[in-house]
């Protein structure tokens, strides 16, 4: 029988769902069943119970859950993914203070700002938004993390940590690159954390660079860290591309997100945009302790996979899950373990520190690209599901009206 392995590499989004198939699990007996990842057993997650399941840390453990080969791409050697118990307790501490909602706002105003600028200079020319923004993000989240540098400078190294997310998914070329950039960032942000514990270096205080510095960390693991928040917030191009693509195709939103400030409208546009855009199809873990989970049992040693891109679409929960509907989060945010973008459960667990900041650059993004009055091909709405990490066609080309 196929590994997933192989199906997420061939199927990419659709991958659990093709396994589901292949393996003769209906939908009715329930929404978890037995799989293989990497030749070994794995027990496939879904929906609220399969969420709440991934998130106990008292069954479910990260250490060692990822193959290096993806884990050391994506996260770098070290990172907090990895750690379980009171070392990623204390660990994460550093990242949910350094994205707290206070800190990150003048991030996103920077943001916002910069890309206003940028549209206004667009003039008669197309544009690939998803290049666009992969800019402006990287330029203003290394200005605000303290590792301001020339613009031609933070343009080379936004590009590298694209890069990088852009080889999870596996594609051969795009995964050597990814390893390439990975090589090249890590030199740069050690270069920049010893030369900041040197004294040759000083970044303001309280920013990514500067906290991280100040950490007993090897140099490497505290490059590694910052690299941590610098990526996830260029990573965010991907939904910004998706959120051109689905005001284009939801063009009754456009006038009430025309706005001077974000507002709950573009929030609740922003996490439509996160449950229907394609990013992360699945997490792992191991499970650290005997247990059953719907009449499945989870043995010590097996992988479980978090179906996430199965979560989002998942129809018990989620009225016409293929629709794009805004109005689903107007009165407010979802639960920790029905939404999962970006993981879920509690901020202290797992959960993705950088989720706050995600949705508040996409919103602002939202804000800003609602004023942009261009046009979209109709083949950018063909968005390919077997591509890992998938955009819109062409990184979305938008074109003067």
């Amino acid at each position: 029988m196929t590994d997933l392995l192989a199906r997420l590499l061939r199927h990419g989004y659709h991958a659990v769902a093709a396994d589901r198939a292949a393996r003769g699990v209906a939908e009715s007996t329930g929404d978890s069943y037995v799989s293989r990842l990497t030749g070994r057993r794995a027990v496939i997650l879904r929906g609220h119970d399969g969420v709440r399941l991934f998130y106990d840390e008292t069954t479910i453990r990260r250490k060692g859950a990822i193959p290096f080969p993806l884990r050391g791409l994506l996260f770098g050697r070290g990172a907090v993914h990895g750690l379980d118990d009171t070392d990623h307790k204390v660990r994460k501490a550093v990242f949910l203070d350094l994205l707290a909602s206070g800190r990150f706002e003048p991030l996103v105003r920077s943001a916002g700002e910069r890309l206003a600028r940028r549209a206004g200079a667009w003039g008669d020319r197309p544009v690939r938004l998803y290049d666009e923004l992969v800019e402006v993000y990287g330029r203003t989240v290394l200005e605000w993390g303290g590792a301001a540098v020339a613009p031609s400078e933070a343009r080379r190294i936004s590009r590298e940590l694209a890069l990088i997310v852009d080889g999870f998914g596996g594609a051969p070329r795009a995964y050597s690159r990814g390893w390439v950039a990975r090589a090249r960032c890590d030199r740069w942000a050690r270069r920049l954390v010893e030369e900041t514990r040197d004294g040759t270096r000083t970044p303001p205080s309280g920013s990514a660079l500067a906290v991280w510095a100040a950490t007993d960390l090897p140099a490497t693991v505290a490059a590694v860290e910052l690299l941590n928040v610098l990526r996830p917030t260029v990573a965010v191009a991907w939904l910004g591309a998706f959120a051109g693509l689905y005001l284009d195709e939801a063009p009754e939103w456009r006038d009430r997100l025309r706005t001077d400030a974000t507002t709950r409208d573009h929030v609740a546009f922003a996490h439509e945009v996160r449950r229907c855009a394609p990013f992360v199809p699945v997490l792992a873990g191991k499970v650290r302790r005997p247990t059953r989970h719907q009449g499945v049992e989870l043995r010590k040693g097996d992988r479980v996979v978090l179906d996430v891109w199965g979560t989002d679409q998942w129809a018990p929960y989620w009225q016409d899950p293929a629709a794009f509907r805004p109005s689903r989060f107007l009165d407010g945010d979802p639960g920790p373990y029905d939404f999962v973008p970006q993981g879920g459960g509690l901020p202290t667990g797992h959960r993705c520190p950088g989720e706050p900041l995600t949705v508040s650059l996409l919103a602002e993004t939202v804000r800003v690209l609602a004023h942009v009055d261009r046009t979209v091909p109709p083949a950018a709405h063909d968005v390919t599901l077997a591509r890992m990490p998938t955009l819109p066609q062409d990184g979305l080309v938008l074109g003067p009206r």
